[in-house]
């Protein structure tokens, strides 16, 4: 039985000893791979957020924690960690699961994202909601640099920046969306990978990675203490295979 065939939900992901997360995330590449040539589907956008949504899941509990994703059909490895492997053969089929999150197909889906630039918005919309009802859950944007280039998204960062509302906004930074990202904001990015406090942080957080989480399975206590000494930031490597990188920044308030 391969690791992915004994992941039913994500308690048995959480369970999961942290030496077998790079085959499971190998696991989830082949599988995408060879379900998506029956079925049709979005395959290079998930192929790039493997282990970022396998760190996400492992921490937080998507069952009561809210994850809106931007956009929405990077949530295919999401599905497949939330008890809807076996059912992924009816993906985007009459009567099957959906491309995109679903709330009413599972309760790890939070909001119908099939449209770019809109979860910081929403995110908030659900932060907002749970402060004036009284209740305690995370509640987590995943926008991909593409997204960020929307106008949308911007209107939900200034907005969340003034709110003093709790959220976490994961920027997935691969450098390409649809086509070749254009304006002001990617230029931003690409100068930000070069700066030498930058580089710096990079050294430092794949030294410790390398020793005390082998690079997958972001941990709470480890993120608390590298977002106290550099300013809220985690950055986070992996490989989309053939040689190709691509590059997770996780921007977590300290307050956490």
């Amino acid at each position: 039985m391969s690791i992915l065939e004994r992941i039913h939900s994500p308690a048995d992901l959480k369970a999961l000893p942290a030496g077998e997360i790079p085959e499971l995330c190998a696991e989830l590449r082949s599988f995408l791979v060879q379900s998506l040539s029956k079925t049709g589907g979005h395959l290079a956008s998930n192929l790039g957020a493997v282990e970022l949504t396998v760190a996400i899941d492992r921490v937080y509990n998507t069952e009561r924690d809210r994850l809106v994703f931007d956009v929405g059909h990077q949530s295919y490895v999401h599905k497949l960690l939330t008890g809807r492997r076996e059912a992924f053969s009816t993906l985007r089929q009459f009567g099957g699961i959906a491309g995109f999150p679903k709330p009413d197909e599972s309760v790890h889906d939070a909001f119908v994202a099939g449209h770019a630039s809109t979860s910081i918005s929403v995110a908030l919309g659900m932060a907002r909601a749970r402060t004036l009802m009284g209740e305690n859950y995370d509640v987590i944007a995943l926008i991909g640099d593409g997204a960020l280039t929307g106008g949308l998204a911007y209107e939900g960062l200034s907005d969340a920046g003034q709110s003093g509302e709790p959220m976490v906004i994961v920027l997935n930074d691969n450098g390409m969306s649809i086509n070749k990202n254009v304006g002001g904001m990617a230029t931003l990015l690409s100068k930000q990978r070069v700066k030498p406090g930058y580089l710096h942080f990079k050294r430092f957080y794949r030294s410790r990675f390398s020793k005390d989480t082998q690079g997958i399975g972001l941990g709470l206590p480890l993120a608390k203490a590298v977002i106290e000494a550099h300013e809220g930031a985690i950055e986070v490597d992996s490989e989309l295979g053939r040689g190709t990188s691509f590059t997770m920044n996780f921007l977590i308030p300290t307050k956490l």
